[in-house]
């Protein structure tokens, strides 16, 4: 017999159950593992005052292993931003050759384009409606799992779980890798179309 909190988890999963739909995308060109990280922030304001004022993640994605960081940003000011960024390229242990973003202003500033140029990375955006729809997509599914937590759990403090999130996303095997984000290294060679 499932207790309480089982039937509340798949209430939850059941309410945030997203239709799938797949759309034709243009394909992002990927030349191997560090070659591109997307970057963008994840709106998280309404649940604000439940989370010590930060009102945004910072999600990032390497886009050939499909690793995901994140940081919890209280606010889209470039010394905020750029601080966040620099913690999760000490994390990486690397840095990508290219970073792409929308064109905000929390990643077009003295101090990112400062941080960008101390690791030799070639930070750019595309003009097109494709910005960067890796990370997009990341965001919608860490998004969605925090929604669901929220219901199961009937509160909306998400700073103390999003480290857990962001580990269970890159423990998964991705849907297009075949394999767990955290087992893709350097040398490992993926045969797949991005």
């Amino acid at each position: 017999m499932s207790n309480n909190g089982d039937i509340k988890k798949n209430v939850a999963k059941e309410l945030h159950k997203s239709a799938r739909k797949n759309f034709k995308r243009r394909r992002t060109i990927i030349k191997g593992f560090g070659d591109l990280w997307q970057i963008d922030l994840a709106e998280m304001q309404p649940y604000a005052k439940s989370n010590r004022g930060h009102r945004y993640i910072l999600v990032v994605i390497d886009c050939y292993s499909k690793y995901v960081w994140t940081r919890a940003v209280k606010n889209k000011t470039a010394s905020e931003v750029a601080k966040a960024m620099r913690g999760i390229l000490n994390d990486a242990n690397y840095a990508p050759r290219n970073c792409q973003s929308d064109q905000g202003l929390e990643f077009y500033n003295k101090s990112f384009k400062a941080l960008m140029d101390q690791y030799g990375i070639n930070h750019y955006s595309t003009y097109s409606t494709k910005k960067a729809a890796i990370v997009e997509r990341v965001i919608k599914t860490i998004k969605n799992w925090l929604y669901k937590e929220f219901s199961s759990r009937g509160r909306y403090e998400w700073l103390s779980i999003l480290p857990t999130i962001t580990d269970q996303y890159n423990r998964r095997i991705h849907s297009t890798t075949k394999m767990r984000p955290i087992d893709v290294r350097p040398d490992t060679l993926i045969d797949v179309i991005l």
